[in-house]
């Protein structure tokens, strides 16, 4: 499959003019061998206490379609679930909040499935989410991503939020999960890329292709490059039994 750019949109994702709060980043692309595009969902609060986060992307139907939203480590690690949808063509809403768990007597009630904190839980720094996308032909086009966030307390005031989608303006080329160095595949360079990191060697700093946890063999990025994803390298270079990137 030829690759060629994923092309996403600098967008400031502001609250009544207040320039500070929150941060939200969709970052670097990255695809995998079912022929999709996976993009990490990362949340900085930068002071904030954020207990609900709702974002909005936007991209071309025409060249991508079928997004579907995965709860990120950070999110379920306080017992909140994702709840996704298109909400009208070429625009998927996620929505991230305390999880639901449905009544057995009436489908259409529920109660919540993090009740020792509820929505009031504040969500921590990382990965919160991750959307994937199917491209609609047999070559990964290019994209332009938009997006707006919106965020609320425990006590249901906003929270000022500013995003970047794709980390930056311009370009992001669609990577490979585990090449730290993005070079285009992933060597023994992307293990000492990693150590760098951990080691915190000047001018190594974390990329989210870095970030390789292996969770029953799916990738499952928690923000964060630590010696676990160094034992994941190693595994995989070794080709150890069970150790594949996708």
């Amino acid at each position: 499959m030829k690759l060629k750019t994923l092309l996403f949109t600098l967008l400031m994702l502001s609250c009544t003019g207040l320039a500070f709060g929150a941060t939200v980043t969709v970052g670097k692309p990255y695809y995998t061998v079912n022929n999709t595009v996976t993009v990490p969902v990362m949340l900085a609060n930068n002071g904030a206490s954020i207990s609900i986060l709702s974002l909005d992307l936007t991209y071309d139907p025409a060249l991508y379609s079928a997004p579907i939203g995965t709860v990120g480590t950070a999110a379920s690690s306080v017992g909140k679930a994702l709840y996704g949808n298109v909400v009208s063509s070429g625009k998927y809403r996620l929505l991230i909040a305390g999880g639901m768990t449905e009544s057995s007597s009436d489908p259409k009630g529920g109660s919540l499935n993090d009740a020792a904190t509820g929505t009031s839980a504040a969500l921590p720094d990382g990965v919160v989410a991750t959307v994937t996308f199917t491209p609609s032909g047999s070559t990964l086009s290019d994209i332009a991503l938009s997006g707006a966030a919106d965020a609320a307390d425990a006590l249901a005031n906003q929270v000022a939020v500013n995003g970047v989608v794709g980390g930056t303006s311009g370009t992001q080329a669609i990577g490979k999960i585990g090449d730290c160095n993005v070079s285009g595949t992933v060597s023994a360079a992307d293990l000492q890329y990693a150590i760098n990191i951990v080691i915190k060697k000047p001018g190594f700093t974390y990329n989210n292709l870095c970030d390789v946890n292996l969770v029953s063999g799916t990738v499952t990025p928690d923000g964060k490059t630590t010696a676990t994803d160094v034992q994941t390298l190693i595994n995989v270079l070794i080709k150890k039994a069970g150790w594949v990137l996708p």
